[in-house]
């Protein structure tokens, strides 16, 4: 024999400690969690096989102990063996971090309330710190493994499968949940490829943690318990499902929100699971059957003293064992008998003379429920359908004691119940009530040599012959009583009883000649239009510059188009005279080539009809091969020349009617002095003056001292709708059912919260609460709340309103308003809106201005004019879109002389 290396041994145990990437995400956060961290943030990559990270906020590693923190078997949390008996802690044994080290690659980052600043350490495989930087994280620890199972690549190659991965994360969110319920005041996140997969703020107690788990609707029926008691030292504390609560809220089909913790550890014990079960069931099962295979949503926190737990059974410390067994196991029961009631025992031993009184109590129940009809049915009715009542049988004595809690036997869950048959006379009339009766005396005859289960299995029918119909059978057939019968319709028949032809039934074979079954084709233009594209010809550059550039961006990839155009061209410009006269050539051929393909396409077969059009393409589809293109057929130009010219002209030409107007400058000068006596005058938008409406475009001219110009107050409305809406407007908050706790994290900084306390406040409620009325706030659609502490560190800041108008909006929001008064010391309302909101201003501005009248009379253009004056800047003369509210026509001459010399010079050109 051989003794092991080290590195092989250490490798052989790691393998066993660490199975899988939920155990090091395990072991990672209950360090944490006796770090006494209120945060914890878990990250994975690919699934965890490239990367895990586990940050928290705990009181860090000192520097004197990061030399061996992650040596096998170096512990803070105890020194000796006895240490167990008094152990608070979730891990004690000082081989997590050593176990991931030896199957992975493993950086600490960690820091102290000591440290000035955070300090990087790389660890080997065995441990040892091979390299320390300092870090910018702050108090608390991160400890990231890298390429996990990287030497155990058969280990690795188990999560090639994708199924198996994402079953992985799912355990691993399990994991958290099951943290989060105990642990009310720790927040968590976890991430997956930088995609948050779950994530849990801290709460106050367990009822909101429960929330935060399992919604909102599961939480509402669950029933907070306690149970506590001296001898032995016993408390039970938790939240179980309230009796003849909906099943689907209330249960589960597997176990994992289930959620049983002894002394905060969550645990998986079978015992504890199948007696909460085997109770849940029984109270569930009037209601529903299938109670049975589902798992109760519950949480139940047993606490029991520490040297009663033995914790250290396997690796990952999720089975424990327990001294006092049955007395906790009694304990649980109490709990669930005073929620659901006992469960019907049916292991005592019967005697005879119990036998026969049972048998004939049965045979009683069977004869009245034979004679006497079922009250809820009329006498005339038909015969019902069966319907099932459950009788339990069992005497005095025995229910006095299962009033009592039971004993810890909980391998038991059969009860002593009979299924009776509730049907007509008629229908019993052929049910063997001999063998029936001999099988129920047999069953209740008791064999003092077999066990007390098979006694209870045998005296009951079985759900399973119950549902598969071998219950009963018929005396005269001797098969099964069938318990649901179906009737098939008879066919229609008129008076004379020959069939109705009205319903007669369609063959398969014989099709109905109304239906239509083959689409006939109908020769359409998009027919006769060819599909095929022609490639327009090339010019010589363009060829060249197709071969050239594929080498310049060899030459330089990183090149830009700009720079690629143009090494192209100086190569063009460089290029010989045979090289030119080449691409020429080219070039020529690719104009040939086009011609011949156009002229092809536009050459038709006139005498083609529509039955060879429709047998070409029925040939084409038959006869040309699988996963070939379909060549489209050559179009029949001329024929399309036929049946769009055939079209009639109105069709074709919808164009409004016109006719030409005389102008004459000299003219409109001398109107226009006639009209607006004071002209001419400034050029600037302030004297503009309305000299007309043009009712074919909704516009307005204008004259702006000698320039004459078109108005559209439409766009003006648009701008001064805006600025109106963007001063004044508030928005509305609506509610939030769950407030936003602002933090310095939540903002970005305490200096966002310095801007945020510095805000106009209201006058504090009854209760303390006080209310931010700062302008910049309410007009943008946030209520939030000041909740003042015992000090100025524990002021609690909560959003309890904000707008819902607009799509995700939020806190990123909240944040611009701040950094607008933080660097622009913005103090009106319209220089703090955040841009969702302008761009939503934007939008009711312009729908506001589109409900407008599309005839505005002088009074309102002259209004608009005014306005723009007043409100817009002198230089804002563009709308919401940027489009111009003026455009220039034409300048009016001075004098009559200046109107003909332009008017002849524009006859002339």
């Amino acid at each position: 024999m051989k003794a092991l290396s080290a590195e092989t041994v250490r490798l052989l145990s790691s393998s066993q400690v660490i199975t899988s990437v939920l155990n090091v995400v395990k072991e990672l956060i209950e360090n944490s969690l006796d770090a006494g961290s209120t945060s914890l943030e878990v990250k994975l990559e690919n699934y965890g096989l490239d990367r895990i990270e586990v940050r928290d906020n705990g009181c860090g590693i000192k520097s004197a102990d990061a030399s061996v923190m992650a040596v096998k078997h170096y512990t803070s949390k105890i020194s000796c063996h006895e240490d167990l008996e008094h152990l608070e802690t979730y891990g004690f044994r000082g081989e997590a971090l050593a176990s991931i080290c030896a199957i992975s690659e493993v950086v600490v980052t960690t820091k102290t309330a000591a440290d000035d600043v955070s300090t990087q350490y790389t660890l080997d495989l065995s441990g040892r710190v091979i390299s320390q930087k300092p870090s910018h994280l702050g108090q608390g620890t991160t400890v990231c493994a890298l390429k996990l199972f990287k030497n155990l690549p058969v280990r690795r190659q188990y999560y090639s499968n994708s199924k198996k991965c994402k079953e992985e994360v799912k355990k691993v969110q399990d994991l958290l949940m099951a943290y989060a319920v105990i642990k009310p005041e720790l927040r968590i996140v976890f991430t997956h490829n930088k995609a948050t997969v779950w994530q849990k703020a801290r709460v106050s107690d367990h009822r909101a943690a429960l929330m935060a788990v399992l919604g909102a609707a599961s939480a509402a029926n669950l029933l907070p318990v306690q149970h506590r008691q001296e001898q032995p030292e016993i408390a039970i504390e938790g939240y179980f499902p309230k009796p003849n609560s909906d099943l689907n809220s209330t249960s589960s089909n597997t176990s994992d929100k289930t959620f049983v913790f002894v002394n905060s550890r969550p645990v998986h014990h079978k015992d504890i699971l199948k007696v909460v079960k085997q109770y849940y069931a029984n109270a569930a099962h009037s209601s529903n059957e299938s109670a049975s295979r589902r798992f109760p949503v519950l949480m139940m926190n047993i606490i029991v003293p520490a040297s009663n737990v033995d914790v250290n059974l396997t690796p990952d410390k999720t089975q424990v064992m327990l001294q006092n067994k049955d007395a906790v196991l009694l304990a649980v029961e109490s709990v669930l008998i005073s929620l659901y009631g006992s469960v019907g025992n049916d292991n005592h031993t019967i005697g005879d003379g119990q036998s026969s009184s049972m048998v004939g109590q049965t045979l009683n129940q069977i004869s009245e429920s034979i004679k006497e009809p079922h009250p809820s049915l009329d006498s005339r009715a038909p015969t019902p359908p069966a319907t099932l009542e459950r009788t339990t049988t069992s005497n005095t004595e025995q229910s006095s004691e299962a009033s009592l809690p039971s004993t810890a036997n909980t391998s038991s869950s059969s009860t002593s119940e009979d299924w009776i048959i509730h049907r007509s006379s008629s229908d019993l009339d052929s049910v063997n009530f001999s063998s029936f009766v001999d099988n129920i005396a047999l069953n209740s005859t008791v064999d003092p040599s077999k066990d007390d289960s098979d006694q209870g299995q045998a005296s009951e029918i079985s759900p399973e012959s119950w549902a598969m119909g071998k219950a009963f059978t018929d005396q005269t057939t001797g098969q099964s009583l069938e318990p649901v019968k179906l009737h098939l319709p008879k066919a229609h028949r008129d008076v004379d009883g020959e069939p109705d032809p009205k319903h007669k039934s369609c063959s398969p074979s014989k099709r109905p000649s109304n239906v239509i079954m083959e689409k006939r084709a109908k020769l359409t233009a998009y027919d006769l239009i060819s599909s095929r594209s022609v490639r327009q010809p090339q010019s010589a550059f363009a060829l060249f510059e197709q071969d050239s550039r594929s080498s310049v961006l060899q030459e330089n990839p990183r090149a830009s188009l700009q720079d690629v155009t143009a090494a192209v061209k100086e190569r063009w410009e460089s290029l010989g005279e045979e090289g030119r006269k080449k691409y020429e050539e080219k070039a020529e051929r690719s104009l040939q080539s086009y011609n011949e393909q156009k002229m092809r396409a536009s050459c038709g077969n006139d005498d083609a009809s529509r039955a060879d059009l429709q047998q070409r393409k029925a040939d084409a589809s038959v006869n040309r091969p699988q996963g070939l293109k379909r060549k489209a057929p050559l179009s029949n130009q001329q024929i399309l020349d036929k049946l769009f010219s055939s079209l009639p002209a109105s069709k074709r030409n919808p164009s409004k009617p016109s006719r030409p107007l005389q102008f004459n400058l000299a003219a409109l000068r001398h109107k226009l002095k006639l009209k607006l006596p004071s002209y001419p005058s400034g050029s600037s938008t302030q004297g503009l003056r309305l000299v007309n409406r043009l009712a074919s475009h909704c516009a307005w001219a204008v004259l702006c001292g000698r320039k004459l110009m078109l108005l559209n107050p439409f766009r003006v409305e648009e701008a001064l709708l805006f600025k109106r809406l963007l001063e004044n407007n508030i928005l509305p908050a609506a509610s939030l059912q769950t407030p936003i706790q602002l933090t310095d994290g939540v903002l970005g900084g305490s200096e966002y919260m310095d801007v945020l306390m510095s805000m106009e406040k209201g006058s504090p409620s009854l209760i303390g609460e006080i209310y931010f009325t700062d302008p910049r706030l309410v007009a943008n659609g946030f209520k939030i709340k000041l909740i003042p502490g015992s000090s100025s560190t524990e002021k609690c800041v909560e959003v309890t309103g904000m707008a819902d108008c607009m799509p995700f909006y939020g806190i990123a929001d909240l944040r611009e308003i701040l950094t607008a008064v933080k660097d622009r010391d913005a103090q009106e309302v319209q220089q703090c809106r955040p841009l969702k909101v302008t761009n939503y201003l934007e939008g009711e501005a312009v729908r506001m201005a589109r409900q407008l009248p599309l005839s505005l009379t002088r009074d309102d253009v002259t209004n608009t004019l005014s306005r723009m004056k007043q409100e817009l800047e002198e230089k804002k003369e563009v709308c919401l879109h940027g489009r111009p509210f003026l455009h220039h026509l034409v300048d009016v001459p001075e004098t009559d002389q200046e109107a003909l010399k332009i008017m002849s010079s524009t006859n002339k050109s």
